[in-house]
């Protein structure tokens, strides 16, 4: 008789056991994600690629919009009916803090699940998912100072995210961030500072900070101004960092404190992230965004006339309930006029349990699609316009990558070659702003001047000059 033996069973009885992670998302979620392996890690866990080799499975979701929660459920549901008997599926993240039990009763296969507050604590929830206790955690933390190492940084080897803060104020009727992540809760300067010198020194050149409204920081630890500019002060004397990237600022907390150390600091990037939603006032009103567009102009151009060279981003929500025609031309000019480098764009999504899902005049899918065109159309002038700015420029550049491209690619037209390095300047904000090209070889994680020669729909090529040294704190 033949039998056949599967190579799990030869495996020793005392190896360590194995996590497979599917990450999606935010970057503050890929943070979350970085710290539960490096707490499993440090517990005797091994991570491994492949979810067939695992014995625990643990999918972090996101379920801001529609799309993200079709997603998030599509993964779970893939590695359900995947799954082995003596394997643990855990659910992470905002799908499981927004719909907890409600999961592992539409989805038995689910072994635990763990919210947004809670996931510090995934080698007990394993522990207890392995005992068969199909645990659920779901409760906030009053403040967001668990230790935030060790941590696995899957990013580029020279750039890490590094979450701020936790949470959101606002209140957005657009927006399912406060339900999903509690409120605005700021971590200490000492925690972010310890956690930074520990990135600089396994190797992070680019520190990019993160949390739902950044130049809120420090607000509710009692700073009434200045605090993010405090911190960028402290994180600006750690040895080895290069780089220090905002992102998501808000318009209504960016303070004088911020603008001046933006242009006196030279580690801080000059690259500006401020979503906006919206510029008509009527539909600013609506969401209970602050301001208006001629405030939002106002504050762009303090920021272009202190911080020269500044790139700037912005989001905007296309189709927001009782958005009219009038309110999409005004939007249209306005983007002419707020000449911003990047901007994305998004149709509203309908979420249960915001204000605006109750809103009357909901825009029809066909219109918002109109008119998400007709934006980004507009934009697309603009941001030609301000690429053809910066040609001719000579741009500091992080180096990413060396990558093939194909020949018929507008890039390699413009560089004569296939083979080419593949970086960011100061201008550019990694995963959605392009890169920029150029011939010469380059190790990644080194820094090369790069003069701009031109540029494609997103992306800029380019010669390389010299490598430069690293800038001195000052």
């Amino acid at each position: 008789m033949t039998t056949t033996t599967d190579l799990r069973d030869l495996a020793p009885a005392t190896r360590n056991p194995r996590v497979t992670f599917v990450s999606l998302g935010c970057a503050k979620n890929l943070v979350d994600s970085e710290v539960m392996i490096g707490k499993l890690g440090a517990a005797g866990w091994d991570l491994v690629p492949d979810a067939s080799d695992a014995d625990a499975i643990v999918v972090n979701t996101c379920a801001f919009i529609d799309p993200a929660k079709a997603e998030s459920t599509d993964v779970i549901l893939e590695h359900a009916q995947r799954k082995r008997a003596d394997q643990q599926l855990i659910v992470a993240g905002c799908l499981s803090q927004r719909f907890g039990t409600e999961l592992q009763s539409l989805i038995p296969e689910i072994d635990g699940v763990v919210g947004t507050g809670a996931y510090a604590g995934i080698v007990e929830l394993l522990e207890d998912a392995r005992a068969g206790k199909r645990p659920v955690r779901l409760d906030f933390e009053a403040e967001p100072e668990h230790d935030f190492l060790p941590r696995l940084i899957t990013t580029p080897s020279a750039t890490a995210y590094l979450k701020i803060a936790e949470g959101c104020d606002h209140p957005c009727t657009f927006c399912i961030i406060p339900q999903l992540r509690g409120g605005f809760r700021s971590r200490s300067t000492e925690s972010i500072v310890k956690e930074a010198r520990a990135l600089a020194a396994s190797g992070t050149r680019e520190l990019i900070l993160i949390a739902q409204d950044s130049s809120m920081y420090g607000r509710d630890r009692g700073a009434r101004r200045g605090g993010l500019a405090t911190l960028l002060e402290e994180l600006h004397e750690i040895d080895g960092l290069e780089w220090i990237r905002l992102l998501y600022l808000y318009p209504a907390t960016i303070d004088r404190e911020l603008i001046d150390a933006m242009a006196r600091l030279p580690k801080v990037c000059k690259y500006l992230d401020m979503p906006l939603q919206h510029a008509h006032p009527d539909v600013l009103r609506a969401m209970r965004r602050p301001a208006s567009g001629e405030r939002y102009l106002e504050i762009l151009d303090e920021f272009r006339t202190r911080v020269p060279g500044l790139t700037m981003r912005s989001t905007f929500i296309v189709g927001f309930p009782g958005e009219t025609e009038e309110h999409v031309a005004y939007l249209e000019e306005w983007i002419g006029r707020a000449q911003l480098d990047r901007v994305g764009f998004f149709t509203y999504s309908r979420e249960d349990g915001t204000p605006g899902a109750d809103l009357p005049d909901q825009v029809p899918a066909r219109e918002k699609r109109k008119r998400l065109v007709r934006l980004r159309e507009a934009q697309r002038l603009a941001s030609e316009r301000a690429r053809a700015r910066r040609v001719g420029e000579t741009v500091r550049v992080l180096v990413e990558e060396r990558r093939r491209l194909r020949r018929t690619d507008p890039i390699a037209v413009g560089l004569g070659t296939v083979d080419v390095t593949v970086g960011r300047s100061m201008g550019e904000a990694p995963g959605v702003d392009g890169g920029i090209f150029f011939a010469a070889p380059a190790e990644p994680g080194s820094f090369l001047d790069v003069r701009l020669d031109g540029s494609g729909p997103f992306d800029f090529f380019g010669t390389a000059i010299a490598a430069v040294a690293p800038l001195e704190a000052v």
